[in-house]
């Protein structure tokens, strides 16, 4: 990985959640797919460029609204999904 690469980050508790939406965004040859947790996100993205961004159905409300926040000082425009879980 290197600076300024695309990358999409795939943010949840749930590794095997995180690992499976990685694993298919990878399988679409997507660009650079990161998973990380919602405390670790921006040093796990280091220097790339943030394309996107998938945020897990598990996180609680505010957590969403703070990784929003944060998103909003790095890159306003960066697109965001918020996944959901199937009834």
């Amino acid at each position: 990985m290197t600076i300024g690469e695309k990358t999409i980050l795939v943010i949840d508790h749930d590794l095997t959640v995180s690992r499976h939406v990685k694993e298919l965004l990878e399988f679409m040859d997507s660009p650079c797919v990161v998973t990380a947790m919602p405390d670790d996100w921006l040093e796990r993205l280091g220097q790339r460029r943030l394309e996107a961004m998938f945020v897990g159905p598990e996180l609680e409300e505010n957590t969403v609204e703070v990784l929003l926040t944060e998103l909003e000082t790095l890159d306003p425009n960066v697109p965001v999904v918020v996944m959901q879980e199937q009834a």
